[in-house]
């Protein structure tokens, strides 16, 4: 006999592991474009400044770019000119850190409202088991 609300339970706590692996993706897809990027810099002719900080539109004009600042939380990698001004280098899409937020946000909801169910189950159960 299968208990009641056990398939939604099932559901939930498979909704809340994918919305986790999503998020564990799309946080490793930002490391390894930042690590791609930074693994290029001093390694041939014209690598250094890196390539990306000396390209990107939102490099201020006529800023001389000195080096680069890679950043975890959110993914991405900063250049940094002689005067001290920081850019973003677009080396990580700008999509990605606002899906890693969203992804992350539904992990937390979906594990959360997964042991609420989980609780309100084992209360069932015992309220049941108490019963004549």
């Amino acid at each position: 006999m299968t208990e009641q609300g056990a398939a939604e339970s099932t559901l939930l706590r498979g909704t809340a592991i994918f919305a986790g692996s999503v998020t564990v993706v799309l946080y490793l897809l930002g490391l390894l474009l930042a690590g791609f990027a930074v693994s290029e810099v001093g390694s041939g002719a014209d690598s250094t400044p890196m390539r990306q900080c000396r390209s990107t539109p939102d490099r201020p004009e006529g800023a001389v770019v000195e080096t680069h600042e890679v950043r975890y939380l959110p993914v991405h990698v900063l250049c940094r000119t002689a005067d001290g001004r920081l850019f973003n280098s677009g080396v990580v899409p700008a999509w990605l850190n606002p899906a890693l937020g969203v992804s992350f946000a539904a992990t937390v909801a979906l594990v959360a409202a997964a042991f609420v169910q989980a609780d309100r189950r084992a209360a069932a159960r015992h309220m049941a088991r108490a019963e004549p």
